[in-house]
């Protein structure tokens, strides 16, 4: 077959391709990861209150229930979170109330990677 020091140099050339081809290409990310703290900050999703930062991370609306997830927290209409209250809950958009001033959260969506192949 092959000597040690020929299987080595294989060995060392094919690694260091793969390595060369890796370098090409953006880092592969979880589509359904939040996104990075520091970018939540300053999103425009995100609402600073007092020292908290408001961010709404999912909504749900049916004809029966409405609810969202803001902070990591389930909220639905009434709710109390960092002295506002959840006064609307609509598809990616939640309003709340605090002091007579309305607070609008929206969802922060990813970026489209690549758009959907046209089906006709």
């Amino acid at each position: 077959m092959f000597s040690k020091p020929a299987c080595t140099l294989l060995a060392t050339a094919l690694i260091g391709c793969t390595a060369a081809m890796a370098a090409d290409r953006p880092p592969v990310t979880d589509p359904t990861a939040p996104p990075h703290k520091a970018a939540i900050r300053s999103a425009a999703g995100a609402v600073h209150s007092r020292d908290e930062v408001l961010l709404l991370h999912s909504t749900h609306v049916s004809p029966s229930t409405r609810s969202a997830v803001i902070n990591n927290q389930v909220v639905v209409i009434g709710s109390r979170i960092d002295g506002a209250v959840v006064t609307a809950i609509e598809q990616g958009r939640v309003t709340l109330d605090r002091n007579s001033e309305s607070i609008v959260l929206r969802l922060i969506l990813p970026p489209v990677k690549r758009p959907a192949k046209d089906a006709g």
